[in-house]
């Protein structure tokens, strides 16, 4: 899905049904639309299996608008980041 208006469309329909609103427009905020940080991980979570991009949290909380994440999200789609980055682990037994 690389569509901006489809990307967009599907953000913003996870964002609706994520903060129990009716419609989000591309000015509206997750968070001036009453959603904290549990309801944040919800939804990238939501979308990184909606998308398969890579979306970060810190994507969502640096966002001010829709329109704003909707660009992040198309940026790392275009980019070609993976849904799931390999985690690696180094050093010790236990540590990253």
């Amino acid at each position: 899905m690389t569509a901006t208006t489809d990307i967009e469309g599907v953000v913003a329909a996870v964002w609706a049904d994520v903060l129990g609103v009716e419609q989000v427009a591309p000015t509206d905020g997750f968070f001036a639309l009453g959603g904290y940080s549990q309801q944040a991980v919800r939804t990238v979570h939501l979308l990184r299996d909606r998308l398969g991009v890579a979306v970060t949290l810190r994507d969502l909380m640096s966002a001010g608008t829709l329109a704003d994440f909707t660009a992040a999200v198309r940026a790392r789609a275009e980019a070609g980041a993976p849904a799931r980055p390999v985690v690696r682990l180094t050093g010790r037994r236990g540590t990253r």
